[in-house]
């Protein structure tokens, strides 16, 4: 250290050994007296009943815990069964869409061979219910009893907008042969499930029903699941087409006290709980309660923990109230608070005895703090260990802002000696602003507080300045307030930045000159080539008949030459652009936007272009959808065939997605796969039917590796061609980005 005050570290443990705390006659009679005894008894008796009581505390956090855990396994026990029913619907739906027409044979071997009450039980069955116009209710009718029931017909009679019926539900046992034939959409509850499921076409839970395969004997609240069937030649991208395309429903009814049963089995011990069909509990919505609910002969009791939580499926609220049942929290659990209270109370026994006996033991308290005054001199020295070797000036301040301390970096950066260094104030070391020392009340700062770093302009002895970063951290000793303050010279940062920031203004200038330039030649250009163009025309027009063959043919040559310079500065244009146009990421179903391009695109009559399976994602549309329609445009302008064939398919992971345009067409050489990518080449002529600019491959690889992505092509001659199209899941991490 460099001044006396610096010196505390090595000086307290001075202090420790001559304390007269340490050697006072008066403390060691205080010690033996009877009154203090008494007191560090009375103490420790209150420490024990703190103890006792976190302890007890601490039980109530785990049984609430394993209360919290059962109610979050019952409601995850219900939500994963419900997700399995969905699954085995959609079997269902997959076994009608898989099928022109399914027969009630089939329908009994799929539902048979899901071993619903193996697999799912608590399911009660599951079912086909089809939609009937009016005008075909009595021929529905009739072909349903040539299949074997001569009494069938649509339950209840009536007249209607439309009929619904059940034609299928396995297993056909006497329950649910009772709803055979019944029209669900006549009552109201089923009949807004089934409309929500056909607007949203997705599943959809009806209300609190009772079945129509209920009897009077053990009768319960059901409800039921539908997903809809929908006309696959008929497009369900809105909600009036869902509704003209929909054809039935496959759906499973639900018994609710049979459906707790398959998924609970045993069901959860120690908890009570209820199950209502609304957002607020009441008595006409319950649909379902434990059997241990209230049992009978029980006692009511006060439930020591209560929780009510809500479930949504498929467009419906459930509320389920739980509350634990009474021992929830057992003799043996509460035991170790017992002990606590014991164990303390005999410590505390045994604390007064010990403290009633004890002498001075002066011999041991001055070894002790021999061996501190050791310890802190140690400190000492891998402080001046750390601190002096240090490359960057480091300064040790006092309450006042003056310097205790000032490390060798500190001579060399600022041009001084230490002395005249420890002679100085804080502020004095810097132009116009200090790192701040909060000089609050005694105990106001941690023993160690968060460093602070920031930027200032400091001061060297010679009146020169230089940028820096200071990091600062206060802290508080015995009362007094120290700083410490780490100097670490930027000046050569501050100019590589100047030079970076030159270097992108350099850049964006640039960018904007060749925008410019795109755009002036693109505009330029095109109006003597559309004058050209339009006096050749009328030569053609005017002199058709007059003109040689030749002459005929040079001016065919110049028309088509013409419209191949509009199209390269077109695509020279886009080129330029790609990378500087802002656009929002969005959600974009791109199975929808590739076949919306295929069908724009011109193809010959017998060429197919197909779509598979593509995602939903969150990306750029605009982009996107550039790169697929000139991949899916060039797989056919330079196929070979008439009657070739296109397949854009999509393969995805956690980081990427990549699109795969895949034709039968005529392939590309070797030597020729990295040269397509660059700007104005191509395979074709420049002129003729397939003739290109050379530039849109270019365009589709500048633009996807704008954004992250990459571009590359697997080939061979005669094999057909495969383009990879790949784009990162998260584009830059932003909102918006530029393109």
């Amino acid at each position: 250290m460099r001044n006396a005050e610096v010196a505390t570290i090595s000086m307290r443990g001075d202090e420790l050994s001559n304390q007269p705390f340490l050697t006072s006659g008066r403390v060691r009679s205080t010690l033996q007296s009877h009154w203090a005894a008494w007191l560090i008894l009375i103490v420790s008796l209150a420490l024990t009943a703190v103890a006792w009581s976190l302890s007890n505390q601490y039980i109530q956090r785990r049984a609430r815990d394993r209360f919290d855990f059962r109610v979050d396994q019952v409601l995850k026990a219900i939500d994963q069964r419900m997700l399995e029913y969905e699954q085995v619907l959609r079997g269902g739906i997959g076994l009608y869409n898989s099928s022109k027409s399914v027969t009630r044979e089939e329908w009994r071997v799929y539902v048979t061979n899901s071993q619903l009450q193996r697999f799912y039980p608590g399911i009660q069955g599951m079912g086909v219910s089809l939609i009937v116009e009016p005008e075909e209710k009595e021929e529905f009718e009739r072909l349903i009893r040539q299949e074997g029931f001569p009494d069938f017909q649509i339950r209840p009679a009536g007249e209607r907008d439309f009929y619904t019926a059940i034609v299928f539900l396995e297993p056909f046992d006497w329950r649910n042969q009772r709803a055979f034939g019944y029209d669900m959409c006549s009552e109201p509850t089923r009949r807004a499930a089934a409309m929500h499921a056909i607007d949203t076409g997705n599943p959809a839970v009806s209300g609190m029903v009772t079945l129509v395969q209920e009897t009077e004997k053990d009768t319960q609240k059901g409800f039921l699941v539908y997903l809809p069937l929908f006309d696959p030649a008929l497009p369900v991208d809105t909600v009036e087409r869902r509704r003209a395309a929909a054809t039935g429903f496959v759906y499973a009814p639900f018994r609710a006290a049979d459906l707790m049963h398959g998924i609970l089995q045993s069901g959860v011990p120690d908890i009570n709980f209820r199950i209502y069909d609304s957002v607020q509990p009441s008595s006409e919505s319950l649909m379902y309660e434990s059997e241990n609910h209230d049992a009978f002969g029980a006692e009511p009791h006060q439930p020591d923990f209560k929780s009510q939580r809500e479930l949504k499926l498929h467009g419906r609220s459930w509320t389920l109230t739980f509350e634990s049942e009474q021992g929830f929290v057992s003799r043996t659990e509460s035991w170790p608070s017992f002990l606590v209270g014991c164990g303390g109370l005999l410590i505390d026994l045994l604390l007064f005895y010990v403290i009633g006996t004890i002498g001075t033991q002066q011999r041991t308290a001055k070894a002790l703090a021999t061996q501190m005054t050791a310890a802190y001199r140690r400190t000492e020295k891998q402080f001046r260990a750390v601190f002096d070797t240090s490359l960057d000036p480091i300064l040790l301040v006092d309450g006042d802002q003056r310097v205790l301390y000032a490390n060798p970096a500190a001579e060399a950066v600022f041009g001084a000696p230490s002395q005249q260094l420890l002679s100085r104030s804080l502020p004095e070391f810097f132009v116009d602003a200090s790192p701040a020392l909060s000089a609050g009340p005694p105990g106001s700062l941690d023993q160690s507080s968060v460093a602070i770093k920031d930027e200032f302009d400091c001061k060297r002895a010679d009146s020169t300045t230089f940028p820096a970063d200071v990091t600062s951290s206060a802290w508080e000793d015995e009362g007094r307030t120290f700083m410490a303050v780490v100097v670490r010279d930027i000046s050569d940062q501050k100019q590589k930045d100047q030079t970076i920031r030159q270097q992108i203004q350099e850049l964006e200038r640039s960018n904007r000159d060749l925008d410019d330039f795109a755009y002036v030649a693109s505009h330029d250009l095109r109006s003597p080539l559309r004058g050209i163009e339009n006096l050749a025309n009328w030569v053609v027009e005017d002199a058709s008949d007059q003109l040689p063959e030749d002459s005929k043919k040079h001016l065919s040559m110049i028309i088509g030459r013409i419209g191949v310079m509009q199209s390269l500065l077109t695509d020279l244009l886009a080129y330029s652009r790609v990378g500087r146009i802002s656009e929002k990421v969005t959600e974009v179903d791109t199975q929808a936007m590739t076949e919306s391009v295929i069908e724009i695109l011109d193809k010959p009559a017998g060429f197919r272009v197909q779509a598979f399976n593509l995602p939903i994602i969150t990306t750029l549309k605009t982009p996107l959808q550039t790169c697929l329609r000139n991949l899916i445009d060039n797989a056919i302008k330079h196929h070979d065939r008439d009657d070739g064939k296109v397949a854009v398919t999509c393969e995805m992971d956690d980081a990427s997605m990549c699109f795969l345009v895949t034709d039968d067409g005529p392939g590309i050489p070797l030597r020729s796969q990295e040269r397509i990518f660059n700007i104005f080449q191509t395979l074709q002529p420049k002129v003729g039917p397939r003739a290109g600019s050379g530039i849109g491959l270019s365009i589709i690889k500048r633009t996807v590796e704008s954004y992250g992505g990459s571009i590359t092509v697997e080939s061979e001659v005669g094999q057909g061609a495969k383009f990879r199209l790949t784009i990162p899941r998260v584009i830059q991490r932003q909102e918006t980005v530029k393109r």
